[in-house]
């Protein structure tokens, strides 16, 4: 099962407010995104993920890990974008922050990223 990302981060004005035009959430699945997004932007990748077995059925839970990474054109829009989409996907519980980036800038791109990670319980 997907944990349910692209959901929690649409249902946040405060997310939209920073990575949405024209309609479109900038955020994207790790490789999904073109070869130059608008800025600023957001992806996620799956880092590891492992069904929570049961001796009587099958799983009916995965635990899933995963990385975001958030890019942006100032220090400033960085960090209040990071602080907007980890409210968005924590509301409700949905999910726990289980490690903080640093914030870096790209030698390429000249844009500022910074990241964390998560741990998911998806049901299936």
């Amino acid at each position: 099962m997907t944990a349910p990302i692209y959901e929690l981060l649409d249902a946040s004005e405060d997310v939209k407010s920073f990575l949405e035009s024209g309609g479109v959430l900038r955020a994207y699945e790790f490789g999904l995104a073109s070869d130059s997004p608008k800025k600023p932007y957001l992806v996620w990748q799956d880092i590891s993920g492992t069904p929570q077995n049961n001796l009587d059925c099958p799983a009916l839970v995965d635990h899933i890990s995963i990385q975001f990474d958030v890019y942006a054109e100032t220090p400033d829009d960085l960090l209040q974008i990071k602080n907007a989409v980890r409210r968005a996907l924590e509301k409700d519980n949905s999910c726990t922050i289980t490690g903080l980036r640093g914030n870096s800038r790209e030698s390429d791109t000249k844009l500022y990223r910074t990241g964390f990670d998560t741990n998911w319980f998806v049901d299936r």
